[in-house]
């Protein structure tokens, strides 16, 4: 049987959908250590196949990104179960509120603009952070083939490293100072590092040139 095949039958013969009915808003015991697998999931799978990118053979990538997009979906399975529920838990960690963000932000762009306004509403609120929402209303932006607002989204097309346009430039690092970012240019001197491939950040970019670029690297 093809791998990619049996990676699809095994997972989802595993997946057990959440219910709304299954969650008790008031358990906080069982949301913190709900979020904590959710949140060890996320960033577990993830963890592995950067690690294990270069080793892998081409099939076996394939199967990887499909076990994290599965996982993906019991992760935001709950977590769409909980909000509809419960609205945004009350009471939780900082690193709680991030794990609800961070399945979110690594949704589809309907899942994302679905819990946007809960979202926005918690950043007011002082419960997520003014960078989570940043990032994820650039997310946004760039996957509806707008300007972003905050700088924080980039492509990668070949070995380069590409900001995606950005709106308002004259006043962005106003932005990002309000949203507890760092200024531009030191954003790109991290993905630099980060990335250890050259970032390119061309301020006259307009939004077709960059969607024709994003395209070209498919």
């Amino acid at each position: 049987m093809n791998k990619v095949l049996f990676l699809v039958i095994f997972l989802f013969t595993g997946l057990h959908f959440t219910r709304a009915q299954d969650i008790l808003c008031s358990d906080s015991l069982q949301l913190r250590e709900k979020l904590s697998e959710i949140r060890n999931r996320d960033q577990g799978d993830r963890a592995r196949i950067i690690k294990d990118l270069e080793r892998k053979t081409p099939e076996e990538i394939k199967a990887a990104a499909l076990e994290l997009k599965i996982s993906d979906k019991k992760n935001q399975l709950y977590i769409a179960a909980l909000l509809d529920k419960c609205g945004w838990p009350k009471g939780l960690s900082a690193i709680d509120n991030h794990t609800i963000f961070l399945i979110i932000d690594h949704a589809d762009t309907t899942y994302m603009a679905r819990y946007f306004p809960m979202l926005k509403t918690q950043t007011e609120l002082g419960v997520v952070s003014r960078n989570d929402f940043a990032t994820l209303q650039d997310r946004i932006q760039l996957r509806s083939g707008k300007k972003q607002t905050y700088g924080t989204q980039t492509f990668k097309a070949g070995d380069v490293v590409t900001v995606w346009p950005v709106e308002d430039m004259e006043n962005l690092d106003s932005r990002r100072k309000a949203a507890g970012l760092p200024s531009m240019q030191e954003y790109i001197s991290l993905l630099n590092k980060t990335y250890k491939s050259e970032v390119l950040w061309d301020k006259e970019m307009t939004l077709d040139e960059a969607k024709e670029k994003m395209m070209r690297k498919k």
